[in-house]
């Protein structure tokens, strides 16, 4: 495997582990009102754009099959967008330094 291609794949596996931290945090049902969930949340927001897709599912429990399903969903856009975050950078590498041996 070329390096480009390992540095796209980290980039995929930490997606996929930053979707894995949510689910974890989240599956452990924290208390809504507390500041720490507010603010995981909203992390979770940023560093996972498809959990927006399930923002209005207020009736999926922690703890429920479709809990699991929602987070292996997200988890799944999260490698792709992660993916094509890391061949974007090893597009950016290579075109500087193409440049720069020039």
């Amino acid at each position: 495997m070329s390096k480009d291609w390992r540095s796209i794949l980290r980039f995929a596996l930490l997606g996929l582990a930053i979707a894995g931290a949510f689910f974890g945090y989240f599956e452990t049902d924290p208390p809504p009102a507390s500041s720490m969930s507010f603010w995981t949340a909203g992390a979770s927001l940023v560093l996972c754009p498809g959990s927006l897709l399930f923002v209005t599912a207020f009736d999926i429990e922690p703890q429920t099959s479709a809990f699991v399903v929602m987070w292996l969903i997200i988890g799944l856009i999260n490698v792709g967008l992660y993916a094509v975050i890391g061949a974007a950078y090893v597009g950016l590498r290579k075109k500087r330094d193409g440049v720069a041996t020039s």
